[in-house]
């Protein structure tokens, strides 16, 4: 176990710096406005995608173990072709999609929830490897291309972002559909399948999770300018990076959980991990705090100098939800979805009452505000259901030689 999670947590580091990378290249090149363009056109394939996982997304680890892989896989398929028809349609009808890139936003959302679904199955396979290699690889990919596009073709445009999301997303989805198409063609006995439980089950996955998207994200609706929505999107990519610990751990704890159980060890090691993450995720913070804005300044430009105290505002809602994303995981590897989805509900009404407000009156420094009061609202409805479901003891929370032997166990 804590091999594969030392096997993500190198995989999603890397990727990080190579977010980081793309971050730089595209705020530097392309400006502060178009950086504000990607973030709407990111964002609404982002809501595109969290419709369509209700069947494709991260709740289905819970059931390939357990139902026909075929099965899974071919209705899997039909689903994304008819849900992001649909949901592109409804962007275009309200008129929500960036001018001139409708149809690029259909592609590239099928593209990217197909390859995700592979992802998926890949995943509840347990193949780790396959898993953390396409992770890098398609990141890797849109970066070079990125560097092609701005630095070769001097290209300043929108299009400069766009072109190589085809080229990263196609490669990982070819490579991905043939890794997913050997496993369907494995002999399987198991002939199991109820499109009823996983629609229920990736129903209030996916509420969950489009709850945890808006809680940050919602506030960008609400600024004045893009060059608003520029500066605190990057602000919060930036910053959200520390959670390559918690989403290097949790993918892990998931399937560990899936496949065996609520054991009495899976629920210790679920809070061991969880302390560690929130251990090593203060600890990035703290670099943040100590490197100097001027670096920003000069990786970014001088549209985002004031990038650095917009992530210092955000880190303690990002720290609230390193701890809890553990415990999260925890819960989806029961099939207890509805419980995580009432907590994230939590933490986006927040959102939905204080944003507008607040954004308003006070701008980016709001926007940061909401979001922490969201995360920590839903974090802290986490861990107390987790306290109450194992049944946890205040002793055990600081009980670290406890920690130390459980992961001695989890080699």
């Amino acid at each position: 176990m804590i091999k594969n999670i030392l096997q993500t947590l190198f995989s999603k580091g890397f990727v990080a710096v190579i977010n980081f990378a793309i971050l730089i290249l595209s705020a530097k090149y392309l400006g502060v406005n178009t950086r504000g363009e990607i973030s709407i056109f990111l964002l609404n394939i982002a809501n595109i995608q969290i419709i369509n996982e209700i069947y494709t997304g991260y709740s289905l680890v819970y059931f390939v173990p357990k139902f026909n892989l075929k099965r899974i896989f071919i209705n899997g398929i039909i689903w994304t072709f008819i849900t992001t028809s649909l949901s592109n349609l409804g962007f275009f009808l309200m008129g929500k999609e960036v001018k001139g890139f409708e149809l690029d936003m259909y592609i590239l959302s099928l593209l990217i929830i197909l390859n995700t679904f592979n992802m998926v199955n890949l995943l509840a396979r347990e193949k780790v490897k396959t898993y953390n290699f396409l992770s890098i690889l398609q990141p890797l990919l849109l970066l070079l291309g990125i560097l092609y596009f701005t630095l070769v073709k001097k290209d300043y445009t929108f299009k400069a972002y766009v072109l190589p999301l085809y080229i990263s997303f196609s490669i990982a989805f070819v490579i991905s559909f043939i890794s997913v198409l050997k496993l369907v063609k494995l002999p399987d006995n198991k002939n199991e399948f109820s499109l009823k439980s996983i629609l229920e089950n990736g129903f209030f996955c996916q509420l969950a999770g489009w709850f945890h998207l808006l809680a940050n994200r919602f506030s960008l609706y609400f600024f004045s300018t893009t060059a608003l929505v520029g500066l605190y999107s990057a602000a919060s990519s930036l910053i959200e990076s520390v959670w390559i610990i918690a989403t290097g751990i949790s993918p892990i704890v998931l399937s560990k959980i899936s496949n065996t159980g609520d054991t009495d060890f899976n629920r210790s090691i679920t809070l061991t991990l969880a302390k560690a993450s929130l251990l090593l995720s203060t600890f990035a913070v703290i670099i943040v705090y100590f490197l100097p804005n001027e670096l920003f300044t000069y990786l970014l430009g001088k549209d985002f100098s004031p990038i650095k105290g917009v992530m210092l505002w955000i880190a303690p809602g990002i720290l609230f939800i390193s701890f809890s994303t553990i415990i999260s995981h925890y819960f989806s590897g029961l099939g207890k979805l509805k419980f995580i989805a009432f907590c994230n509900f939590c933490g986006f009404a927040i959102t939905l009452a204080l944003a507008p407000f607040l954004i308003r009156l006070y701008g980016v420094k709001g926007a940061a505000f909401v979001a922490n009061c969201s995360y920590g609202i839903s974090s802290l409805a986490l861990f107390i259901g987790f306290a109450i479901n194992t049944k946890l003891k205040l002793k055990e929370v600081f009980n670290f030689s406890k920690d130390i032997e459980n992961i001695k166990k989890a080699f």
